[in-house]
């Protein structure tokens, strides 16, 4: 994480005409800047690689001996396993709203509720701050950063290192997996989000455990991060009227559906790795 910073720091630094001092004062107060989302951006993926990629890789082969061969295989066909992928998550990500609103209207106790409400807004503030896209460039650059590099390096390091520690202290997949949820909902310091969060990482968890593929539980995560981003993107140039981040709450018949679908899915999902296992 420090180097990262450090080779961020110094990536942005023409934007700044090599001045560290203009620099560092906008590192400080970055949104008082409008046009400083690009370089914010830019730190943000370089720590992201640096953190997230590089640094599990480092360890994968330097103290377990290990490539990243282990996570890269699909189930056979493997066609049939990415669509299956999707529309779990799909279905999902419908099904997890009800739990997204109660989440985001939770009481915590007085003690903690000025600490998690003062985390939520500040976050929330940078964050609408980075999606304020100006143009279609922006928004690419913005699918790499929040997308791409988080949906490989979060589930390298979440699914691939942590759930695989929890496991081998355990000996139990599901501890395992939950343990794991419960810290990727944690660490991203949104409380007024975070069982939603913690759910999405247990449904990458199963994808993980039960295909092998850590390619699969990416591709899950990559869409939530992606599809949300494309949806804010479409919204801001009122391509579309629905607004993701709003509070618009969604029919209790379109939940039940999706939960039907999730659950049709994810069964032919399990048999489908199943299978393979059994024949392989």
């Amino acid at each position: 994480m420090f180097v990262g910073n450090f080779v961020g720091l110094i990536a942005i630094l023409p934007f700044f005409y090599f001045s560290l001092g203009e620099t560092m004062a906008f590192l400080t107060d970055p949104m008082s800047n409008a046009s400083g989302r690009v370089p914010l951006l830019l730190v943000q993926g370089v720590s992201g690689l640096f953190t997230f990629i590089i640094a599990p890789i480092l360890y994968l082969r330097i103290f377990e001996k290990k490539g990243l061969s282990q996570f890269s295989t699909i189930p056979n066909p493997p066609g049939i396993a990415l669509l299956l992928t999707v529309a779990v998550w799909f279905s999902f990500m419908f099904l997890n709203t009800p739990i997204i609103e109660w989440n985001m209207n939770i009481d915590f106790p007085n003690f903690f509720e000025a600490f998690a409400r003062g985390m939520e807004d500040e976050l929330k503030d940078i964050t609408e701050f980075l999606t304020a896209f100006d143009n279609i460039g922006q928004m690419l650059f913005g699918l790499i950063i929040i997308a791409i590099i988080p949906g490989i390096g979060e589930e390298l390091i979440f699914r691939g290192l942590i759930q695989q520690k929890f496991y081998e202290a355990t000996k139990n997949a599901h501890v395992a997996i939950w343990l794991t949820g419960l810290l990727f909902g944690v660490i991203h310091f949104q409380f007024y989000g975070m069982v939603p969060r913690m759910l999405l990482g247990v449904l990458f968890g199963y994808l993980y455990w039960w295909s092998g593929s850590l390619l699969l539980a990416i591709l899950a995560h990559f869409l939530t991060n992606g599809f949300t981003l494309l949806m804010v993107y479409l919204f801001q140039q009122e391509v579309i009227e629905f607004n993701i981040d709003g509070t618009d709450e969604v029919p209790l018949s379109t939940v039940l559906i999706s939960g039907i679908i999730f659950g049709i899915m994810f069964y032919y999902f399990f048999k489908l790795v199943k299978h393979q296992e059994s024949h392989g």
